[in-house]
C-alpha cells in the first residue's frame, strides 16, 4: 500500500472546518454550503494536496507561524477512502433535501454526518477509517479463500 506523510493536526483542522461548515448550513437553511463541502471532499478524494483547508492550515503553521510540525505515515487509499465516503454521504442528504424528498430524514442525517466528522476532529475516532480497515480485512480473507 502506498504511504505518504501526513500533518494530523492539519487534518483534524479541516475536518473541523467541514463539520463547521454542515453546520452552518443545517442551521442557516442553506443546503448549498452542503454542496460546497461535497466538492470539497470530493477533491480531497484524488490528492492530499487538493484539500484546501488542509493545505491552509499547513501554509499557516509552516509559513506564517514558522513551526517545526511533524508529519505521520498514512495509507493514501485510506485518505481518500474516507474523504470519498463522506462526501458520498453527504451528497444524499443533499440531494434528499434538494428533491424536498424525506425532508426530515435527511437533516438528522445531516447532522449525523456533522456528528461523525466532528467525532473524528476532536476524538481521533473515524468511522470511516474503521469501515476502510474491515473492508480490507474481508477482501484479504475472500482473497485467500479463492487461492
Amino acid at each position: 500500500m502506498q504511504q505518504c506523510s501526513i500533518y494530523d493536526k492539519s487534518l483534524r483542522f479541516s475536518r473541523a472546518v467541514y463539520g463547521i461548515i454542515i453546520l452552518l448550513a443545517f442551521f442557516l437553511d442553506n443546503y448549498w454550503l452542503i454542496l460546497a463541502v461535497v466538492i470539497l471532499l470530493v477533491l480531497g478524494t484524488f490528492s492530499i494536496k487538493l484539500n484546501l483547508a488542509y493545505q491552509l492550515h499547513v501554509f499557516c503553521l509552516r509559513n506564517l507561524l514558522k513551526k517545526n510540525i511533524q508529519p505521520i505515515q498514512k495509507e493514501t487509499a485510506e485518505l481518500s477512502f474516507v474523504s470519498g465516503m463522506t462526501a458520498a454521504m453527504l451528497l444524499l442528504g443533499f440531494l434528499l433535501l434538494y428533491f424536498n424528498q424525506y425532508v426530515v430524514f435527511a437533516k438528522i442525517w445531516i447532522l449525523l454526518i456533522a456528528l461523525l466528522i466532528f467525532l473524528a476532529c476532536f476524538a481521533g475516532f473515524c468511522i470511516a477509517s474503521l469501515s476502510y480497515a474491515l473492508l480490507l480485512k474481508v477482501l484479504k480473507i475472500q482473497r485467500n479463500e479463492i487461492s
